[in-house]
């Protein structure tokens, strides 16, 4: 089976440190092409990396045959054109998250990459976590039993990523991101709370607003609060900041028979693990779930949970490997494209997350709550999409 031969539109600091090692360390994939418009970073990204190809415009890269899957590595405003041209040059795609900019947008890259019968997928690689993989495991197979509540959250500063690693300032710019932190955080917390919820968000209410950012910095929301019903009648909230110095992020699942909390990006006092579960439902050894077994170390003998029937009830904490996401989430793609497969993260997974973080936006115009799918395109009020013909 011959390899995926990818091209990255967009060679700053998330391909430098995320896309381009993890291309590099999959077989399957080649790297055959880099774009950007700021032509000497992208010539140092393919001498570095090894690029096949080096393209200042990615309508010269969308024309080489040589690629197959598009990695939309670029500021937001970019995503909804770029993702549009790739589909009509024939190539699947990775648009970093958030999909589009609206609803509209993030619908139309759907509809286009389907009529086309090419596979699109969004960058929310949290999913690809290893201790997420397994919370959703075990909340589907019912360890925890009904869920009704679930929380995600992600608080991180202006001053770490954004100042420290990003190569740009697009996220503060307001044409360029077209919104704040709901955006760059709430794309990747929202997309998790939905997919560990199992279902689809009926009602939206919340903000996202600039509470403590100085407006010469930039305009955008800098906090963001989401409250979600879905249509399995449970609850969920997201919650996150630009201005917290100490990144704090957690994922909580209330279910009728346990509780999971989950982390990702930080650890804190009060989370010492990436993944702690408590369940309520009798266990005996033989038929306890294989991923609580396998992090279930004996506390005062070490036949106890073997003795014991039903097994003791406690807190569980599981420390997995960590894997790159970014890696898990390529070489997913990539077997899509080669073995015909449906992406974990489906084309309308990152256009209901759209929808979600647009819809606070309509919320705080009524309000209230606001009925998904949305009716009408919601623009957030710093965007304009003008910008991007």
């Amino acid at each position: 089976m011959r390899t995926v031969g990818i091209g990255v539109l967009g060679t700053g600091s998330i391909s430098e440190i995320a896309h381009f090692p993890s291309i590099a360390e999959i077989p399957e994939a080649r790297l055959a092409a880099v774009c950007d418009i700021d032509e000497a970073l992208a010539k140092k990204a393919a001498e570095k990396w090894g690029a096949e190809k080096c393209y200042k415009t990615y309508e010269e890269m969308l024309a080489d045959p040589a690629v197959d899957l598009v990695v939309i590595a670029t500021p937001n405003s970019g995503h909804y054109e770029q993702g549009i041209k790739a589909a009509e040059a024939g190539k699947h795609a990775i648009v970093e998250k958030p999909l589009a900019c609206t609803n509209k947008e993030a619908w139309d890259l759907v509809n286009i990459f389907k009529e086309k019968g090419l596979l699109l997928m969004v960058g929310t690689n949290q999913r690809f976590w290893l201790q997420h993989e397994y919370a959703k495991e075990l909340i589907s197979s019912g360890v925890i039993g009904k869920v009704h509540f679930g929380r995600t959250s992600l608080h991180e500063g202006w001053g770490l990523y954004h100042e420290k690693i990003s190569y740009t300032k697009f996220r503060q710019t307001p044409e360029l991101a077209g919104a704040g932190a709901v955006f760059d955080l709430g794309a990747h917390r929202i997309d998790l709370l939905i997919w560990l919820m199992g279902s689809k968000p009926k009602r939206v209410c919340g903000f996202a607003k600039r509470v403590a950012t100085p407006e010469q910095y930039t305009k955008l929301d800098d906090l963001y609060l989401a409250v979600i019903e879905f249509e399995s009648g449970d609850y969920g909230i997201v919650t996150g900041d630009r201005y917290s110095p100490a990144v704090s992020n957690i994922g909580e699942f209330y279910g009728e028979d346990g509780t999971i909390f989950v982390s990702s990006e930080a650890q804190n006092p009060f989370q010492t693990a990436p993944l702690a579960i408590f369940t309520n439902k009798d266990y005996d050894w033989e038929t306890m779930p294989d991923i609580i077994k396998q992090y279930r170390h004996p506390q005062l003998f070490w036949a106890e949970d073997i003795l014991n029937k039903p097994a003791p009830k406690r807190w569980v904490t599981i420390t997995p490997p960590r894997e790159w996401a970014y890696k898990r989430m390529i070489a997913h793609f990539i077997d899509c494209i080669q073995n015909d497969k449906v992406p974990m993260i489906r084309p309308e997974d990152g256009a209901i997350a759209t929808e979600v973080m647009c819809a606070l936006f309509k919320s705080m115009e009524v309000n209230g709550w606001v009925d998904l799918p949305l009716e009408e395109e919601v623009i957030p009020p710093f965007y304009n999409p003008s910008y991007r013909r």
